[in-house]
This record gives C-alpha cells, sequence and structure tokens, in this order.
C-alpha cells in the first residue's frame, strides 16, 4: 500500500474483506465474487429538504413505474427533511437508469424539494456467495453478497456476520489455528445463509408478476385479520392467481 508517498507491506495472520459489491479482495484471493446482471439492484438516493411528509410514517412505492424489479422509499428525518430513494434490477431498467426514476419521482412528488446530497451504487440481491473464506480470509456484508435478496437489506446481516468473523479472527489468532475461518462459513449458513436462499427463490417468484396481478393479491390479503398475514397465505393468492406457481412455491418450503 502506499501511505504519504511511502509503499509499505502489511502481513496479518487474517484479513476480513468488507469492501462491498465485487469485492477485490476476495478476487485477489481467488473467489469470483461477480454479481450477474439479473441480481444486482442499482440504487440511488437524495436527502432533501421541503418534504411535507407524515414524520412518524416511512412511504413505499412499488411497480413498474416508479421502481421496476425494486421499490422505492421515503424515510422522514425531521424538519422537513427525508432521504428519497430507489433500487432497481438492473436488467429490468435498461432503458432508464436509477437516477433517472428518482428525478422522476422528485418532479412528480416533491417539485419543490431542495435536494442535499445524493448517492448511487449497486446492491447484490442474489444468493451469498458460494465459497466465502480462503486461508487467512473471511469476506463479509455486500463483498460476500449477504444482503437480503427480497428486500435489498444489508446492514443488519452484515453486522452479524462482521461479529462472526471478528470473533473467529479473534480465536485464529488467539489459537494460531488457521483451519478456523471454516468456522465462519458454516456459522453464516446456519444462521442467515439458508434463510437467505429461501428469500432468493421468493424473489424469483415475485418476479413472475405483473403489477395488476400484484394489487391484486395485496387486496385479497388486506381482507385478512392481521395476525392471519402470514408468508404462506400470500403465496396461496398467488396460487390461486397463477397456478402454475404451484411448483415454484413447494420449492420455497421443501428446499
Amino acid at each position: 500500500m502506499q501511505y504519504h508517498g511511502e509503499r509499505l507491506l502489511l502481513k496479518s495472520k487474517i484479513v476480513i474483506g468488507a469492501d462491498g459489491v465485487e469485492s477485490r479482495v476476495g478476487r485477489w484471493a481467488g473467489i469470483d465474487t461477480t454479481v450477474s446482471m439479473h441480481d444486482m439492484e442499482s440504487a440511488a438516493q437524495v436527502t432533501a429538504a421541503n418534504i411535507d411528509v407524515e414524520q412518524d410514517t416511512c412511504y413505499f412505492y412499488f411497480g413498474e413505474k416508479y421502481a421496476p424489479g425494486g421499490y422505492l422509499w421515503v424515510f422522514p428525518k425531521g424538519n422537513r427533511t427525508a432521504n428519497v430513494g430507489l433500487a432497481v434490477a438492473a436488467d429490468m431498467s435498461k432503458q432508464k437508469h436509477a437516477l433517472k426514476f428518482l428525478d422522476e419521482f422528485m418532479a412528480e412528488k416533491f417539485p419543490h424539494a431542495s435536494v442535499l446530497t445524493k448517492l448511487a451504487g449497486g446492491v447484490p440481491c442474489g444468493e451469498t456467495l458460494e465459497k466465502i473464506t480462503m486461508p487467512g480470509l473471511m469476506l463479509v456484508g455486500d463483498a460476500a453478497h449477504q444482503v437480503n435478496p427480497v428486500s435489498g437489506g444489508g446492514i443488519i446481516s452484515g453486522m452479524i456476520a462482521g461479529k462472526m468473523a471478528g470473533r473467529i479472527a479473534a480465536d485464529i489468532v488467539r489459537n494460531n489455528d488457521m483451519s478456523l475461518t471454516g468456522q465462519y462459513e458454516k456459522e453464516w449458513q446456519d444462521s442467515l445463509g439458508a434463510r437467505h436462499h429461501r428469500y432468493y427463490n421468493i424473489k424469483k417468484v415475485i418476479y413472475k408478476f405483473k403489477d395488476g396481478e400484484l394489487n391484486s393479491i395485496a387486496a385479497e390479503m388486506s381482507k385478512l385479520p392481521e395476525n392471519q398475514q402470514t408468508l404462506g397465505a400470500l403465496f396461496k393468492q398467488a396460487v390461486v392467481k397463477h397456478p402454475t406457481l404451484i411448483f415454484d412455491v413447494m420449492k420455497l418450503f421443501f428446499t
């Protein structure tokens, strides 16, 4: 590495790679960290002022108009400011990029807003990488594709993985036992990895529906008592609308 113009060589018994999407640290170690176009979400967000919304309510928008293959959010921050952002499936938005979708939404819903900050990036919404460890290396967070494939949320899962990796890294150094890196991979799979595999299958089913069909399913779900609005009930409604999905739904619960 370069530091104040001086080239330094750093050595470590264990490295935790948390360098984000398509991790270079992982690639340097021989792990394929590529994200397929189908599993990449293109995301953009602004922090804006002059946003008149209820301050105790988070707003979500779904559908092809606002965020194909993803969703749009408005998170109030107080004093008439809010984070407004969206994520769109890369292979569903080839004609219009995420920032364009966001700009159009802001012009429609908040034409008098003042944008304070703007950022954009990619979110890997596929399954966890097949391999997230190598001797002396553990990948965590976006670098390991540990994002929830349905929601695109990665903060909680990244923190859980980081805590695991940190604890195991300490054990590796303490016991001088590099074989313990495999323990991290097993713990991740046992805690969230298997769940994320199921979420990924759920995402594939959701992608089969058009906006009108999703609206119809949501309308039927809203008729149920709140304690009956379960994942099973949701997919029951989905199968009613699309009987051919029965095999996809069975895979969700039996694989």
